[in-house]
């Protein structure tokens, strides 16, 4: 990677074009809180439940948050800090991300991180990340305010069965991701068991104890440990 493209990268050009969609996020997630806000008082929420909810989801984020920040270094060394700040925020998926820049790089017949990179490849790269989650953005805009009646469809009517559908979803959705990281076994592996164990430890003591700086800061206790574990043992296999 030479320096002229790191400063294209990194240029005022780039930081100006990608600013307009780190905006809107903002914007939308402000919208989000105020209607949230506005809704919890027409339902009867007291102002100190939603003061006790935004402080224990700002601390539920930072585990999440932390990792996608580590992560988030190394897309901007391929394709510089503006366009890894739109793309993290946009999306939220770093590992999509840094596919779609590697992708990007294989069709040009270049290696990603090569002194090869240059404005071409940059363009492209913004083209592959963008063209590719369209469809999720699309989906997203066109159906998010339907799924309420699509859940209730297929509860046939049975409101019980509402709860109980959103959780095995979710369940569905996690095991999946988790699955991704079991098979085939690495050092990930390690990090889900650390992390697992981890996590049964500390809602078995809660149970008990009652704690709500464990309920607030659990994730993260979990996500540290599992990280940490996998680093320790990609470490050790790598030396012996």
């Amino acid at each position: 990677m030479t320096e002229a493209y790191k400063e294209l990268a990194n240029g005022i050009v780039m930081w100006l074009a990608c600013a307009p969609g780190v905006l809107i996020v903002l914007y939308q997630a402000y919208l989000f809180f105020r209607r949230s806000i506005r809704d919890s008082e027409r339902v009867g929420i007291s102002k100190t439940q939603v003061k006790a909810a935004i402080r224990s989801a700002a601390v539920t984020s930072v585990g999440p948050c932390f990792v996608m920040l580590t992560a988030m270094l190394a897309l901007m060394l391929y394709v510089g800090g503006p366009l890894a700040w739109l793309r993290v925020d946009f999306i939220g998926s770093v590992s999509y991300e840094l596919q779609g820049a590697t992708y990007a790089a294989e069709g040009m017949g270049i290696e990603i991180g090569s002194a090869a990179m240059d404005g071409s490849y940059l363009s492209t790269a913004c083209l592959v990340m963008g063209a590719g989650c369209v469809a999720w953005v699309v989906f997203a805009a066109v159906f998010s305010d339907k799924m309420e009646v699509v859940q209730n469809k297929l509860a046939g009517g049975n409101e019980k069965l509402v709860p109980i559908i959103g959780t095995g979803a979710l369940i569905g959705v996690y095991s999946s991701m988790v699955m991704d990281r079991l098979i085939p076994f690495t050092h990930q592996g390690y990090a889900v068991l650390a992390s697992g164990l981890v996590m049964f430890l500390i809602q078995t003591y809660n149970k008990k104890a009652n704690k709500q700086w464990l309920k607030e800061w659990g994730l993260t206790i979990c996500m540290i440990i599992g990280a940490a574990t996998a680093t320790i043992i990609d470490l050790m296999t790598g030396v012996i």
